[in-house]
Formats: C-alpha cells, structure tokens, sequence
C-alpha cells in the first residue's frame, strides 16, 4: 500500500535465503547401490595394486639371493673325477719321468682335490724351468705345459767339500742342473767365468743376453770360427753395458784373448776379426797373443813375440 512504512525489496520470509545455505556446508554421502558398488571396485583394484608390488619386491629379493650364493651352489654340485691321466707338454728336453721326480699325486685323488697353484708354483722353482702352467681338462685329464730355459753357457761350480759341478747358465742368468740336454749340445756350449761383484759374490750373473746375442751372432754368420771358443771370461763386464770399458772376453783355440766391446756392434767387430784373421794367415804362420775389437775404428793385434799392429 502507498504510504506504508516498509522499505522497498524487503521481504516478510524469516531465517537465511542465501545460495550456501539452501545447499547446505557439505555433500550429503550418497548411500545409494551403484555408489557402493564403485567403492568397492576402488578398494580392490588398490589391494591388487599392493598385492602385485608385493611379488615384484619380493621376487628381487629372491634373485639377489640366488645371485649372491650362485658360486658356493655350483661349487657343491661341480662334479669331481679321480685323475686319471696327467698329459706333461715341454718346448724343451725334459722327459715325463722328470715330471714324476718332481710332483706326486696321492691315489685316487680328484680333479677338484689337486690344488693347481701350489702345483705351478713347485714345478716352476725347478731351475730349468721358465714359466708352468696347469689347467684341468674334465673329466679325468689333468695337463702340465712348460716353458724351459735355453741354454747359453757352462758354468763350473765348487762346494765346500771341493766337489765340482757343471751347471747351466740360462739368457736371464739362471743356474740350473741341465736335464736331458744331448752331450753334442753342451759341447757347443763354451765355459763361462762370471763377473765379480764388489762384495766378492759371482751371483746373480747379469748382462747374458748380450753375451748370448754374441754366441748367436757368430754361430750364424762365423760358425768355423765360434767352434774355437772355448771359456767366456766376463772379468771386465759387470752386466751395464751403459758403463764405460764394458769387454766380454773370449778365449779360444786360435787366439788365447779375443776382446770384445759389450754395446758395440758385433757385426762389424766380426768381420773385422775375421779379416785380421785371414789376413795374418796369408802372410805366414804368426802367433797371435791377444786381438782386442774394442777400439773405436780400429783393432790391436798383439803377437807372442810382443810386437803390437793395429788393423
């Protein structure tokens, strides 16, 4: 009605009209089948979810496992044969029966029991031998290769009771007893008197391999001549042949002292040897006391009647 005092808009309904209210602060929860139905799918497709991680965790555990005790299982279930046959291979002389001098293999044993390092190692302390090697070839084999030493000179050795012995001298200077050489094969070799060290000691003997490259060098190239070598005197080389004055002296048949110079060519100390050598021949039948290769350029020839020439 005009004229009435209420304000326009207003409206005679009590309480809150807004949107919040009429909706209320929160969702009511839905109760009906088909929801419950879907929370249940959603509870079990998580426990599968758990479930499968589960079995991939475990399952890694498991290998791990397995991986880490691998070696111990095939170890326990590794078949192991008596050895029936030891197959013995050299490079060198060596025949079988000194294989059995040196190792003994109890009756019976097997292939698993034979403790192939300690094998190595005895076999290899044997002096003429160079490298060993053992490997187990199933089921029953058991096979021994070797590696010996060349022989290069002839060493003579005392002991306390003045026994005498002659041994090998190897390129690297090992000392060994010679087993199964030929008898024509240490005669090629030439006797050897080893340098000696400051403190009155022979051993070890150094600087071999330039005396065996020597001996090789001549029995190719000058065989007539290296057949008359008989002792290789190393007095004046100590085995450095970066020292100065470093001679290997060779005493043969035809002449008493042939000096050698340690680190210079032995080709051209050789051939000029073998000229000096012809070359006094043709000229008459003159002793020659000493020949000394040594110098740089040339070489001095020293006669038994003392005259000194230089060629």
């Amino acid at each position: 009605m005009i004229g009435s005092n209420k304000e326009k808009g207003s409206t005679a309904a009590a309480g809150d009209q807004s949107w919040r209210a009429l909706a209320g602060s929160s969702r009511a929860r839905v109760n009906s089948p088909n929801a419950k139905k879907r929370r249940l799918l959603k509870w079990f497709r998580l426990l599968a979810i758990l479930a499968v991680v589960g079995l991939v965790v475990t399952g890694l555990i498991v290998a791990i496992s397995y991986l880490k005790n691998t070696d111990k299982v095939l170890q326990i279930k590794t078949p192991s044969q008596p050895v029936e046959r030891v197959l013995f291979y050299s490079d060198g002389v060596l025949p079988d029966a000194w294989l059995g001098s040196v190792i003994e293999l109890p009756a019976g044993i097997s292939m698993m029991e034979v403790d192939i390092f300690a094998l190595k190692e005895k076999i290899e302390s044997q002096g003429q031998i160079k490298f060993a090697s053992i490997e187990r070839v199933f089921p029953g084999d058991l096979k021994i290769t070797v590696q010996e030493h060349s022989p290069v000179l002839r060493l003579v050795t005392e002991d306390g009771s003045g026994k005498k012995t002659v041994r090998i001298v190897a390129r690297d200077g090992s000392v060994y007893t010679g087993i199964g050489y030929k008898q024509n094969t240490l005669n090629r070799l030439p006797y050897v008197l080893p340098y000696r060290h400051v403190d009155g000691s022979y051993f070890p003997i150094r600087g071999i391999d330039r005396v065996a490259d020597l001996l090789e060098y001549a029995r190719n190239n000058s065989p007539e001549i290296v057949a008359t070598w008989q002792v290789i005197a190393l007095n004046h080389y100590s085995g450095d042949i970066d020292l100065p004055g470093q001679v290997i002296e060779v005493r043969s048949k035809l002449v008493p002292k042939i000096i050698f110079s340690a680190n210079s060519d032995y080709g051209t100390q050789l051939d000029r040897l073998k000229y000096i050598l012809n070359y006094i021949r043709q000229r008459g039948n003159q002793s020659i006391e000493r020949i000394d290769l040594s110098l740089r350029g040339s070489a001095a020839v020293q006669f038994s009647s003392g005259r000194i020439s230089t060629y």
